[in-house]
């Protein structure tokens, strides 16, 4: 049952289904268990990585100078530092496995490509949206809607899934980044591990209150897109797509 079903009338919402496919990598942003990344260190300190030796050293110096710690408790302490490695990837559907893409961040991305397209708070089909509203009985104060792009699509703009399947259930591969961190003992540099999917399509739904965007402020905030990317890592260029569907159900 749903509140259509109960109240009857029109359905506010359109839907779209959408389509779109990564033209490289699709990185992964969620932090592994700690567990999955003290397994990871004690793997790479036993076949002496080279990019783990300098952190290793230093921690070997502050924290155990006058002694050699085992395996495990050197990786503690490798995990405490503040430039300790990192893992990401990406979160697996509960009951398939499959790699996924949650629908909250696809929402998420939607804003910031309005946002980019769009910054202020002028924006085609937002006379459309105060002409709704003050239908609906919610006129806006001052007979006006002040609110940017970015914040009206919190509120008119929903993906259906939960989880956006990648069709994969293992990442095409796991990939090493060095990043350069300030710590309290000066710049150090930090090894971050991430999965990644090489060119996943993902399909999902879209629905839109009153459909109240015309399709060139869409065309903008889809163009957008596809050049910010989704997923981690988007100041690498990684997460670029190219859209393939856009359909009005």
């Amino acid at each position: 049952m749903s509140a259509l079903g109960i109240f009857g009338g029109d359905d506010q919402f359109v839907t779209y289904r959408v389509t779109l496919r990564c033209i490289d990598k699709l990185v992964g942003g969620i932090p592994s268990d700690e567990s999955v990344i003290k397994g990871w260190l004690k793997s790479r300190m036993e076949i002496k990585d080279r990019d783990l030796d300098e952190l290793t050293e230093q921690t070997l110096k502050e924290r155990f100078p006058d002694r050699q710690p085992s395996a495990d408790e050197l990786a503690d302490a490798l995990l405490e530092s503040d430039a300790a490695p990192s893992i990401n990837g990406f979160k697996r559907h509960p009951t398939s496995g499959e790699l996924v893409y949650e629908g909250r961040c696809m929402k998420a991305a939607i804003k910031e490509w309005a946002n980019s397209a769009y910054p202020g708070t002028e924006w085609p089909g937002k006379a459309d949206v105060l002409k709704a509203t003050s239908k609906g009985g919610e006129k806006a104060k001052g007979g006006t809607f002040r609110k940017g792009l970015m914040s009206t699509l919190v509120e008119r703009v929903f993906v259906d899934e939960i989880y956006i399947g990648l069709g994969v259930t293992e990442p095409t591969a796991v990939e090493e980044r060095i990043k350069h961190v300030m710590t309290p003992q000066g710049p150090r540099s930090s090894i971050n591990r991430v999965e990644y999917v090489q060119e996943p399509e993902l399909s999902f739904t879209l629905r839109v209150r009153d459909d109240f965007l015309p399709m060139e402020a869409w065309g903008r905030i889809w163009q957008a897109g596809e050049q910010i990317g989704i997923g981690a890592d988007r100041g690498r260029s990684d997460g670029r797509f190219e859209l393939l569907a856009f359909d009005r159900v």
